[in-house]
């Protein structure tokens, strides 16, 4: 898989969704399940997610699903659980993930352009062998 390049500083509840692998509507659950869980909202309302949170997000995941602990308890270990480990999985994870590209129209157009002057390259090189 790719790497991530760019480093945001906010996250939107779908592109979270997709880095940590968890349904949205999971998401929002632990919202209210965890106090350590609380992203912000921007003007519109809509939840931003900052590093700290999806760190948060995977640690939790980690309990319930590898380990298998309850929420119950998984809240009680959290509270324990140094930033420092959490934070480096989430970088790892951030890495890996690449955010589908939506071919633009300038792509296109470079694309086209690209092609005509390879074409015009190969007949320029075919000229200059005839002059030799």
């Amino acid at each position: 898989m790719k790497t991530f390049e760019t480093k945001k500083l906010y996250y939107s509840i779908g592109e979270v969704s997709k880095i940590v692998g968890l349904p949205t509507y999971l998401l929002r659950a632990w919202e209210d399940e965890f106090p350590q869980l609380a992203p912000s909202r921007n003007s519109k309302g809509n939840r931003i997610y900052t590093n700290k949170d999806i760190a948060t997000i995977l640690s939790i995941k980690s309990l319930v699903y590898e380990q298998g602990y309850t929420a119950e308890r998984a809240k009680a270990l959290l509270q324990k659980e140094p930033q420092s480990e959490v934070e480096k999985q989430t970088q790892e994870v951030l890495k890996e993930y690449q955010p589908p590209v939506k071919p633009t129209r300038a792509s296109a157009v470079i694309q086209r352009e690209r092609k005509l002057l390879l074409e015009m390259k190969q007949e320029l090189e075919s000229l200059l062998e005839r002059f030799k």
